[in-house]
């Protein structure tokens, strides 16, 4: 059999990565068979694509803090003046299982995301949401603002350096106040600049499609890859 007929194109791993992502959203992990189930999977895709899973893992922990702060609220649902209060210690134990829910969903959802961005490239994922009908206003937003995000940094780099270069010994409550005048400078040189490259994109021929490379049918590692997300994500539920 053709290798090429098993190789999931980036449609597929899109659709798998969302079909799993609903499945953890939905199922709300509370068991650790869950969690290892979908840290197998993703150590599996970072064997198979010759990435780093300790990297991977490492990046996936920056939305912990978030979702920890976020889940040290539940407690409070059980604490109040009310007949049905519990004391602290009793409320911790109540909302336990809800805030693990809180810590893990987000956290895996995040892990499976990076595995993705491992799996393909930015310009395929672009090409696999054209493919799946995704509005091509959306499409386009999405690549150009991936695109001209280190314009951005560079601009915002700029001016910091400018303005510390004009005012070394500006304390920090003053250069707060000068926040506002920064970004309102940014965003006219911005504009200023994004009329040039339209400019240039419309002299090279630009007509308001992006070029995506070969297209990649469906094909059986697709069905495989996507009929696993699906299944696993089902079975969420109900372990």
């Amino acid at each position: 059999m053709d290798k090429a007929k098993l190789r999931p194109s980036p449609q597929g791993k899109l659709l798998s990565a969302v079909a799993l992502i609903v499945g953890i959203v939905l199922g709300a992990p509370q068991s650790l068979l869950t969690v290892a189930c979908v840290i197998a999977l993703v150590v599996m895709a970072c064997v198979v694509l010759d990435a780093s899973p300790v990297r991977l893992f490492v990046r996936s922990l920056v939305v912990l803090p978030v979702a920890g702060a976020m889940a040290l609220f539940t407690p409070l649902r059980y604490v109040g003046a009310g007949t049905g209060s519990y004391s602290w210690a009793d409320a911790l134990l109540l909302s336990a299982p809800q805030m693990l829910q809180l810590v893990l969903s987000p956290w895996l959802c995040v892990l499976v995301m990076l595995a993705l961005s491992q799996a393909c490239s930015f310009s395929e994922l672009v090409g696999a949401l054209q493919r799946l009908h995704l509005p091509q206003a959306l499409t386009l937003l999405l690549a150009f603002m991936y695109r001209y995000v280190e314009l951005m940094r560079i601009r915002l780099t700029s001016l910091n350096r400018a303005l510390t270069a004009r005012a070394p010994s500006l304390s920090p409550y003053r250069r707060v106040l000068l926040y506002g005048n920064l970004a309102g400078s940014l965003i006219i040189r911005t504009q200023s600049q994004s009329e040039r490259i339209h400019a240039a994109m419309l002299a090279r021929g630009f007509n308001g499609e992006l070029p995506t490379g070969l297209k990649q049918l469906f094909n059986l590692g697709d069905a495989a890859l996507l009929t696993t997300s699906i299944v696993l994500g089902a079975a969420f539920s109900f372990v």
